[in-house]
């Protein structure tokens, strides 16, 4: 048996999804593939922020307007639809931890351009009235429009969700990948799919591919532990971004605590070195409350990240109907919808790709 297609997208993570979706609006026939299954690699995180001030200075992030309309709409969109509830506007509070951070943070704040209501800067005892038991020097900033998600159930309810709009999306697949005639074949053990166009929103394995094994990626494992108070409930509902970050599970005594960014590993599973880690960085930021609760939950992934922190999309410089959406980083929740319509617009209507993602910054 075999099929053609307009647009085969290997990776039913944030990227893929959000690809088939927008591709999907510009009526071109799509179908997703997964060597696993829907948020099986690093897009499953089970807590995750949608934060805009971003590093030690807490840089507003690129194209952070566009970003936030394109993922709040669809987070919106995606939980109209599904009844158990996956995200939270939360808010999101960004304590400085050093005089040095605290100064640095409040320069970058007072010369950046907010839109009103996104940001505000907060006095120390401001944020210790907003959190008792927090550690804070000379102030942080508070995020109101910061968002918590278990982006791993979103992104189940996602694929649900363009499954009953007509979108075909396979797992436990892995097909063999050939040149064809006019594309691309995609050789599964009973059938065979003709693609005009192949996507590798692979993530962490896209060099594993002889097509992008040129690919400047950086591998980078990062853990995740959900931690309970037992049967007290937590003493604040806003999420966390210090040395790490803090996100709320929409439960009323268990939280998130991410994130670890192990640049040399020799497994992708998570172990006790990621917890013990992950209750420093706590211990750092809410001495108290690391004390306090247990460990009842521990999750693993394999980020990617580019010399210029930015994602690579594009077309293959040598092979035509090849693509590639990687290269997300931390900021995969973030960047993903906006991204994909950009990229659908790119392919559908030729508009230009912004020059900081574009594949051709590192093929020319």
């Amino acid at each position: 048996m075999s099929q053609q297609i307009d647009f085969c997208i290997l990776g039913a993570g944030l990227a893929g999804l959000s690809l088939a979706d927008a591709l999907r609006e510009q009526d071109i026939e799509t179908m997703v593939i997964d060597k696993e299954a829907v948020a099986a690699g690093a897009s499953g995180t089970p807590g995750g922020l949608v934060n805009l001030a971003t590093g030690r200075r807490a840089t507003k992030v690129w194209q952070a307007e566009q970003c936030y309309e394109a993922i709040t709409q669809n987070l919106a969109r995606v939980q109209a639809v599904t009844e158990q509830p996956f995200y939270q506007k939360s808010g999101l509070l960004r304590p400085a931890l050093l005089e040095k951070m605290a100064r640095k943070m409040r320069d970058r704040y007072e010369h950046t351009s907010w839109p009103d209501g996104w940001c505000q800067w907060k006095s120390e005892n401001e944020i210790k009235e907003m959190h008792p038991g927090i550690q804070c020097i000379d102030g942080g900033l508070w995020l109101p429009i910061g968002l918590s998600v278990d982006v791993g159930a979103y992104l189940k309810a996602y694929a649900h969700f363009l499954r009953t709009l007509g979108v075909t999306i396979l797992t436990g697949k892995q097909p063999e990948v050939t040149p064809a005639e006019q594309g691309w074949q995609l050789a599964f053990d009973d059938s065979t799919v003709y693609a005009k166009n192949i996507v590798y929103a692979t993530g962490g394995s896209t060099t594993e591919s002889p097509y992008w094994d040129w690919l400047p990626l950086h591998y980078i494992k990062g853990q995740v532990a959900l931690f309970s108070t037992g049967g007290r409930p937590l003493s604040f509902s806003h999420s966390i971004s210090s040395l790490g970050y803090m996100a709320q599970t929409g439960k009323p005594n268990t939280f998130v605590q991410g994130s670890t960014y192990e640049h040399n590993f020799d497994h992708i599973n998570p172990d006790k070195e990621g917890e013990e880690y992950l209750r420093q960085r706590m211990r750092r930021t809410l001495p108290q409350l690391e004390e306090e609760v247990e460990t009842v939950g521990q999750w693993a992934g394999v980020r990617t990240s580019t010399p210029n922190r930015k994602p690579i999309l594009g077309r293959h410089p040598e092979h035509h109907g090849l693509h590639v959406f990687t290269g997300l980083g931390s900021k995969g929740l973030l960047y993903s919808k906006f991204l994909a319509r950009h990229y659908a617009d790119h392919l559908t209507s030729g508009t230009a790709l912004i020059p900081e993602i574009d594949i051709a910054r590192i093929a020319e």
